[in-house]
């Protein structure tokens, strides 16, 4: 195939690959939302985008979807350009772009939430899918406490603290985006936001917005970031993945 990506595919070139054996069809759930000052808007769709080529690329018969590029980011609507869709509409927006490539002949649908603020959501359209669809193989993973176990255990092989690893435009995310998008990442505005025990503030961040414990966004320390790590934490990240596509409920 001349490329993996759906949408730059023409139909034949998709029915080619379908009859060549392409049975998957990954795609990410991102979001447009504040990313403190020194990231784009775009953060999470562009990290999910790099997750679901990466997945796709390693699974070898999938084809990479087009990001849904909105999500559930009510809590991040303190800081301008941020916008936001409310879980239900997500969840029928998922089981649509699910039910149009079921209705094609795919098998098999991978969905990677890249934004924390969807993987509930996420979750619970999986579960609904596989209800609605018991014969086609829906795989999300959605474990955040599963993820931010691997990505603090990561970030401090390189002497980098939980606190500053962070979970929203800390060390973790922008040295991802640094790997893959340096254009859009600004360093010299890079800053230290909330560094302190996350799980305190979970229930406060979703009743009264982030911005109540971080004025500038950041949850984490995005200072000590680095390219160089970005492309070890984003394989750690496929790596969770694929060992969901491959456990058994999810394999044939």
């Amino acid at each position: 195939m001349r490329s993996i990506h759906l949408e730059e595919l023409t139909w034949p070139d998709v029915k080619a690959a379908m009859k060549d054996g392409v049975d998957t069809v990954v795609f990410a759930v991102g979001a447009t939302e504040q990313h403190g000052p020194h990231l784009p808007l775009a953060c999470d769709s562009l990290i999910g985008g790099s997750l679901a080529e990466l997945t796709a690329r390693r699974h070898e018969k999938a084809l990479v979807a087009p990001t849904v590029r909105v999500g559930c980011s009510q809590h991040h609507m303190a800081f301008p350009g941020t916008m936001s869709i409310n879980s239900p509409e997500l969840q029928t927006v998922l089981l649509d772009y699910m039910e149009t490539l079921f209705q094609h002949g795919f098998r098999r649908v991978v969905m990677i939430p890249s934004h924390g603020g969807n993987f509930a959501t996420v979750a619970e359209t999986a579960r609904a899918a596989r209800t609605k669809w018991p014969d086609k193989q829906i795989v999300a993973f959605t474990d955040l406490n599963r993820l931010l176990e691997v990505a603090f255990k990561m970030s401090a092989k390189f002497g980098i603290s939980p606190g500053a690893s962070g979970i929203h435009a800390g060390e973790f995310e922008t040295s991802i985006l640094l790997s893959t998008h340096p254009e859009l990442v600004d360093m010299s505005r890079a800053e230290e936001g909330y560094t302190g025990e996350f799980t305190k503030i979970i229930p406060e961040l979703l009743q009264h917005g982030v911005a109540r414990v971080s004025p500038n966004g950041i949850l984490g320390d995005a200072r000590p970031s680095d390219g160089s790590r970005g492309k070890q934490y984003l394989s750690a990240w496929v790596d969770l993945i694929m060992a969901e596509i491959e456990q058994p409920q999810a394999a044939a």
